[in-house]
């Protein structure tokens, strides 16, 4: 608006500013108006400048999966981003909805592969004091967390692979401003549990933790690879490059590499240093 009463306000200024010519000098005006001279023409070239580009527009079912992702709803996102990379496959968006899906899976990878390790710990703990059907429920829950988090990594794979290999292309074209899961849940925490191994969390207790704490992983992840609506690529690739590492090393190796080769200029950036110094230790 305040552009619009600007260029009006300018207009009216040149009008007031001819009001009191002569019909000679208005002819002069004319011509000098209208002759195609090199002094003329540089305004047409101002006129195009200053045209707005056009907007790409937003793919219908990307704009849902950000409302779905503020809201915490973070399976449902996931679905519509599935449709914006496979209904929109021309769309710039397709590069925001293949990140985005990698960023939820690596949530979800991570929060599985943590309550493993509780349930692990727990058990070893506590397992004196264990009924046969505590260890049968427990091994049970222990199998079905370990088979999420392979599920959740195999998916990541595809998405995360994308975006690599299209770095530059995602760099250069993505437009995405910083999304915030709103109404963060509560954290669940089994920390005791897993010192302890007592008392054993009922099946309620770990669905809870389960899904608290993949809305608030991914949160944290979100606002670890945003800065100013800018995505942060050394982060993201460190983080979901890390995730992979247990199922497949060589694309891990890429991921960090990759970090190596775009902060070169960068040598005290902390995505670089940890690379680094995990790509000396485990890939020797």
């Amino acid at each position: 608006m305040i552009k619009k009463v600007l260029l009006g306000a300018s207009f009216l200024l040149l009008f007031a500013g001819c009001a009191g010519q002569t019909k000679e000098q208005e002819e002069k005006t004319a011509a000098a108006t209208t002759a195609p001279n090199a002094e003329t023409t540089p305004s047409t070239t101002v006129q195009q400048q200053e045209a707005k580009p056009k907007e790409i527009e937003v793919p219908e079912p990307y704009s849902i999966a950000l409302k779905k992702i503020e809201a915490g709803d973070l399976d449902t996102a996931l679905t519509y981003l599935d449709f914006t990379i496979d209904d929109f496959k021309d769309s710039p968006y397709v590069y925001n909805a293949q990140l985005l899906k990698s960023v939820l899976h690596t949530g979800k990878a991570s929060v599985a592969l943590e309550l493993g390790l509780i349930i692990g710990k727990g058990t070893e703990k506590g397992k004196t004091l264990y009924s046969s059907s505590d260890i049968n429920r427990l091994k049970k829950k222990f199998d079905e967390t370990k088979k999420e988090m392979t599920d959740q990594i195999d998916l990541l794979a595809e998405p995360a692979k994308y975006t690599l290999e299209n770095y530059s292309a995602v760099r250069d074209q993505i437009q995405m401003k910083k999304i915030t899961v709103k109404n963060l849940p509560s954290e669940i925490n089994l920390d005791f549990y897993a010192s302890v191994g007592y008392p054993i969390p009922t099946d309620a207790e770990f669905d809870a933790y389960i899904k608290n704490n993949y809305i608030r992983e991914v949160s944290l992840n979100l606002n670890t690879i945003f800065q100013e609506d800018k995505i942060i690529f050394p982060d993201y690739f460190y983080i979901t490059g890390s995730q992979l590492y247990k199922q497949d090393k060589a694309l891990t190796k890429q991921f960090f590499e990759k970090i190596i080769e775009i902060t070169e200029n960068d040598k005290y950036n902390e995505a670089r240093i940890l690379a680094q110094e995990d790509l000396n230790k485990k890939f020797k």
